[in-house]
C-alpha cells in the first residue's frame, strides 16, 4: 500500500443536440483518471501528491487556481450513497488537508460527487470564465460497497480507502479551455509549429533546408515555408496562425550562416547563429514560459 492506477478512458454521454459545445461539452470525450487505494494514514500524503502535481501541471499554463470544497447536500440524501456519518467523517477530512494546505477554499453544498466529497480546483480563462479543471475525490462507500480489504502488519483485515483524481479530467474540454485562454497563440513549448523558415526566393531553400534540418535535429519543432508565394504573403500567414517565431533568410543570412528572426507580434530580435536561436529556444522550452 498504496496501490494506484492510472488510464485514460473514452466517456459517452446522450447529450441533447442544444446542449453540444464544441470541444467543451461533447458526446464522446477521453477523461484521464485515476485512482489510489492505500490505508487511512496514507490519504493526506497521497492526495497532497496529487495536489502538487496539478500545482505544477497548470502553472506551466499560467492559471492561477482556485480550490472548491465540494460537499453533499444533507437535505437531499437520496442523491448519495452510504450513510451521513461517513459524509461527514469524509468531508471533516478535506476541510482539515485544506486547512494544513493554507489555501483560500469556497464550499459548495450539493457538488460532491454521488460516492464521495471532492476538492475541485477551479481555473479562470483569458475572458475571466470560470471551470472546473482537476479535481480530488475521497471515497469512503465504494471500498465499503465492494468489501475491499488490506492485510495490516498485525495479520488483520483492514478496510482501505480510495482517492479518485483526474488532472485534466475531460482532456478534449481542457483543450478547448487552454485554446481560448492563449487564444490560439500558444506559448513556445506548447506550439504546435514553433518556427516558421521563410527563404526570401527560390535561391535561398537550401539553405533555409538546413535550418530547418539543425533546428529539428535540437528537437525545435520548425517546417519551412516554401518560396512559392511572396515573402510579405508568408509573413502574414505564419503571423495569423500565430507562430512564435519566423526565421527569415536571404544572401547576407547565408553568407554569414545566420537567420533573421522575428518574434511573434512584430518583435525584431535581428541576426542570429543558427547555435545561438536553438540555445534561445531550448531555454525557453525548458522554462515552459507563457
Amino acid at each position: 500500500m498504496p496501490q494506484r492506477y492510472a488510464n485514460t478512458t473514452m466517456c459517452y454521454r446522450d447529450e441533447q443536440t442544444g446542449e453540444l459545445f464544441g470541444l467543451s461539452r461533447a458526446r464522446a470525450f477521453t477523461q484521464d483518471d485515476a485512482h489510489v487505494f492505500c490505508r487511512q494514514d496514507q490519504i493526506e500524503p497521497e492526495m497532497f501528491a496529487v495536489w502538487d502535481i496539478i500545482e505544477e501541471f497548470y502553472k506551466a499554463f499560467g492559471f492561477e487556481l482556485k480550490v472548491r470544497l465540494s460537499l453533499h447536500d444533507p437535505q437531499a440524501p437520496e442523491k448519495y450513497l452510504g450513510k451521513n456519518a461517513t459524509w461527514l467523517e469524509a468531508e471533516a477530512l478535506l476541510r482539515t488537508l485544506t486547512k494544513k494546505r493554507g489555501v483560500e477554499v469556497v464550499e459548495a453544498l450539493g457538488e460532491a460527487a454521488f460516492y464521495g466529497p471532492k476538492i475541485d480546483f477551479m481555473a479562470h480563462d483569458s475572458l475571466g470564465r470560470p471551470w472546473q479543471v482537476a479535481t480530488i475525490q475521497l471515497d469512503f462507500n465504494m471500498p465499503e460497497r465492494f468489501d475491499l480489504t488490506y492485510i495490516s502488519e498485525q495479520g488483520t483485515k483492514e478496510r482501505l480507502f480510495m482517492i479518485h483524481c483526474a488532472i485534466m479530467g475531460s482532456i478534449e474540454r481542457f483543450l478547448s479551455v487552454v485554446i481560448e485562454h492563449f487564444s490560439g497563440a500558444f506559448p513556445l513549448w506548447l506550439s504546435p509549429v514553433q518556427v516558421a523558415v521563410l527563404p526570401v526566393s527560390q535561391n535561398h531553400e537550401a539553405y533555409a533546408k538546413e535550418v530547418v534540418a539543425a533546428l529539428q535535429a535540437a528537437g525545435i519543432r520548425a517546417e519551412l515555408s516554401s518560396a512559392n508565394e511572396t515573402l510579405g504573403k508568408r509573413i502574414r500567414a505564419a503571423a495569423q496562425q500565430k507562430t512564435p517565431y519566423l526565421g527569415v533568410v536571404g544572401e547576407k543570412e547565408i553568407t554569414e550562416k545566420t537567420l533573421t528572426v522575428r518574434g511573434r507580434g512584430g518583435q525584431d530580435l535581428g541576426a542570429l547563429t543558427i547555435k545561438k536561436f536553438i540555445d534561445d529556444l531550448q531555454r525557453q522550452i525548458h522554462l515552459r514560459s507563457v
